[in-house]
């Protein structure tokens, strides 16, 4: 008897042993790995690279090794920002750490879904994440980044709202009128809107423009993020608060849709996960670090906080801005607005926040 069961379980063990084998990744059973190339569109060292990398060690982590990025390339030292976007469309790359806000010349409405203030979704942290992964705001995010470029998009980085840094106060809703100031995407229309000059260079470019007094203000990114810019030493102020992007979800992964296609279903999920813990580490690790820096530069730079009636003024601009989105003919706009306004009314009416 007891030979019996010995052998049922060696049989039970093998069976188990040939179902791994069968149903794993080819890399699983084939012992190989799959590797990506890869470039971000920041400078090595900035606090946007360093998510980057984090990506790739999660992805590393959540595939057991079967997908990897040998090295994620910073921003020039293949292609430059944008053009990383095209060279993973192309499949020359296999992913870009980058930003939609990027290709916001082709694709005019990307900052909708991810942050822009005239999107519905961005009024708090829980609707704009709700929205994007349970609400059908990420396929169509992506169902509209592929009417340009072959790619598959992943959120992988959710910021404070983005901080205005300036060379003179901006007190007033007034301050805006005649600013000249670096933004981009869908921002532009936002800031217009207040009266302000835009202007649209990469972030990588921002701090050398504002060092020779071609920029009077620019918005980066949260303190943390822009921790490596050197923009306290240049700039004089900082406008804090809910501006123009209140939550900001505008970094993602754009992986070439043709190797998308070709990953089996678990690796697919080890992305994903990545994406998601990469999520979460910008949230709290990062957020922590706006704490940090906001002590470290209140020596450097005046910090002013928007005021009530400032914030009226915002509203109205944002009106303004989606009347025009609304009524321009191309319908992606619009469609954007109107997916994301019917989720918002079932969020103020249904949704349960934790405080």
């Amino acid at each position: 008897m007891a030979k019996k069961r010995f052998s049922l379980l060696v049989v039970l063990a093998l069976t188990l042993g040939l179902v791994f084998l069968v149903l794993g990744s080819p890399a699983q059973a084939t012992g190989k790995t799959i590797k990506w190339k890869a470039q971000s569109a920041w400078h090595r060292g900035d606090a946007f690279h360093n998510e980057a990398e984090f990506f790739c060690e999660a992805l590393k982590r959540t595939s057991c090794g079967q997908l990897v990025i040998p090295k994620m390339f910073a921003v020039g030292e293949l292609v430059g920002p944008i053009q990383a976007m095209t060279e993973a469309s192309a499949g020359r790359l296999d992913l870009t750490h980058n930003s939609g806000m990027y290709v916001a010349g082709s694709l005019i409405w990307t900052g909708l879904p991810i942050g822009s203030r005239p999107g519905y979704t961005n009024e708090s942290v829980f609707s704009a994440l709700r929205y994007l992964y349970y609400g059908g705001g990420l396929d169509l995010y992506n169902e509209y980044i592929q009417t340009k470029f072959n790619l598959y998009s992943l959120p992988v980085v959710c910021t404070a709202s983005e901080a205005v840094y300036s060379m003179k106060p901006i007190r007033k809703l007034s301050d805006f009128k005649g600013l000249k100031i670096r933004t981009s995407g869908l921002n532009k229309m936002f800031f217009q809107a207040l009266g302000a000059t835009c202007v649209s260079i990469p972030m990588t470019d921002v701090t050398p423009a504002m060092q020779r007094g071609e920029l009077d203000a620019c918005e980066m990114s949260s303190f943390y993020i822009d921790s490596k810019s050197g923009i306290e030493d240049v700039a004089k102020y900082v406008l804090t608060g809910t501006i123009h992007q209140p939550v900001g979800i505008t970094v993602q992964i754009f992986v070439n849709l043709d190797t998308w296609k070709a990953l089996p279903e678990n690796l697919k999920q080890a992305v994903k996960d990545a994406a998601e813990l990469s999520m979460w580490h910008s949230f709290v690790y990062g957020g922590y670090m706006d704490q940090v820096i906001a002590e470290k530069w209140s020596d450097k730079m005046e910090i002013i906080e928007v005021t009530p009636e400032m914030q009226k003024g915002f509203v109205k601009a944002t009106e303004v801005v989606r009347k025009k989105i609304m009524a321009n003919k191309d319908p992606w706009g619009a469609k954007i607005l109107k997916h994301e306004k019917a989720f918002m009314d079932k969020f103020h009416k249904y949704a349960v926040e934790p405080w």
